[in-house]
């Protein structure tokens, strides 16, 4: 996976610790979770990051459903901020 997708959490770890303590020890746990599902499926999956290709962004995952049809992605919550258009 890219670097920035591991960079990632600690970046959203240090924001969480400013932010939402109370956040940082269920994110870090599933987010432990969740990489080894990643990285146990890496062949699978797309990394997307936004068009300015900014590297402190969050990456997004890109896989189908066992239909190999339907797409879904994955982002990890924390790490998103809501903005409003």
């Amino acid at each position: 996976p890219p670097a920035s997708f591991f960079f990632s959490f600690s970046r959203i770890k240090a924001r969480l610790e400013e932010t939402k303590p109370e956040r940082v020890k269920p994110f870090m746990t599933g987010a432990a979770e969740q990489v080894k599902h990643i990285l146990g499926n890496f062949k699978n999956y797309q990394f997307f990051v936004g068009e300015n290709m900014n590297p402190d962004g969050m990456v997004g995952l890109l896989d189908f459903r066992e239909d190999g049809v339907t797409p879904y992605m994955i982002f990890f919550k924390d790490g998103l901020e809501m903005e409003k258009c």
